[in-house]
């Protein structure tokens, strides 16, 4: 059996979410709580189970991929492209940035430039696209959390 991007990908999604499982059950219960239905530890645990279940299956799936492939077929795969982990470095400040500048700048503004500066990592370079992909998503999210669900969201120090 040789080892391609998929089955480390997969194996290493199954570890996060047996993890995420462990520590699902550490969520501790409000007194009464553990005869409720839905509690705190619902969510976490049913976000757990999906998470292996799609694991192990992309797991088997590669696995059963790789025993249809002819024996003689050899895939190279390349680890440490530089490209991708110089996207996957950028990404990483992106989301650092994003983090520092929520509060600053506003849900709105900073989610914006985060999903415009997060295509422009991934390669997209069409203005009307960027717009697009960007404002409309962060808008009715930002509708349906404040509106519908009267979540706040903060608007920024710069505006207040």
């Amino acid at each position: 059996m040789s080892i391609s991007k998929d089955k480390i990908g997969a194996l290493i999604f199954f570890i996060f979410s047996t993890c995420y499982g462990y520590y699902a059950f550490q969520i501790p219960l409000y007194p009464g709580e553990e005869y409720e239905v839905f509690t705190s530890q619902t969510m976490p645990k049913l976000y757990a189970i999906a998470g292996m279940s799609i694991a192990g299956l992309a797991l088997l799936m590669s696995i059963l991929a790789g025993a249809t492939t002819l024996k003689h077929e050899t895939k190279k795969v390349k680890f440490f492209d530089k490209k991708g982990w110089g996207q996957c470095a950028a990404l990483i400040i992106l989301m650092i940035y994003y983090a520092a500048t929520l509060e600053l700048l506003g849900f709105m503004l900073s989610t914006i430039s985060f999903l415009i500066f997060g295509y422009l990592i991934m390669g997209e370079r069409k203005i009307k696209t960027l717009i697009i992909a960007s404002v409309p998503v962060v808008i009715v999210f930002w509708f349906i959390m404040t509106q519908l669900l009267g979540i706040y969201l903060s608007a920024g120090d710069i505006w207040s």
